[in-house]
């Protein structure tokens, strides 16, 4: 009895072995690996990715999951915006960030400066940098045009200082507006290569970094 207890053990042991032998060698097969990023695909040259993310402690921030470097096109396209809402990318101009630069700014009729002979909805990045998105709002009330027509290049970091007519500056309280700070993501979701992004109030945009293919 002894001689065949031992042998069954001995067999077991051989089992157990020869498993783990075989689920060592599944995890370095190829076909099992992830072979590219998620939400990422190629065409036209470009490696097109959807990879960005909301801040957690910050949810009205959003930012590439890997930096920008100079050359990226950063493609915006909205689905649903109003008159007063503006779609900001922004880049830290000094090391403790305390300063930023407005790169460029959508509303729902496209970028407010526009790149001469380029895509309206992309922006060319110009250099590597710590750089981020936002949605903010000023409410304008009793003014036929109610989208301001610029903004200054230069603020601190999630501020916008729109320029505009006095009349738009008389019916839209920009203080009080910079202060309740940009609009909060509700919803975000990798649409293929494209992020939909959801704020409160309803916008609606879409997200893209395109980059040449090597």
């Amino acid at each position: 009895m002894k001689h065949r207890t031992h042998g069954m053990l001995n067999g077991i042991a051989v089992l157990l072995s020869f498993a783990a032998g075989i689920l060592s060698a599944q995890t370095t097969l190829p076909q099992v690996d992830v072979v590219g990023p998620k939400w990422e695909t190629r065409r036209g040259g470009y490696v097109i990715s959807s990879n960005f993310n909301v801040d957690p402690k910050m949810s009205a921030v959003i930012y590439p999951a890997e930096p920008f470097q100079k050359g990226d096109i950063f493609d915006f396209r909205t689905v649903r915006m109003s008159d007063d809402e503006y779609f900001v990318l922004q880049e830290c101009a000094s090391a403790d960030c305390t300063q930023g630069h407005i790169l460029q700014v959508w509303t729902k009729g496209g970028a407010l400066m526009r790149e001469s002979g380029h895509d309206p909805n992309r922006f060319w990045i110009p250099h590597e940098g710590k750089i981020f998105m936002f949605m903010q709002r000023f409410p304008i009330s009793g003014s036929r045009d109610r989208t301001f027509s610029g903004y200054e290049p230069y603020s601190p970091p999630l501020v916008l200082n729109p320029l505009g007519t006095p009349e738009q500056f008389r019916t839209c309280d920009v203080k009080a507006a910079q202060e309740k700070g940009p609009l909060k993501v509700i919803a975000s979701e990798h649409d293929g290569s494209q992020m939909k992004l959801r704020f409160e109030g309803g916008a609606a945009v879409f997200i893209q970094r395109m980059r040449a293919a090597e």
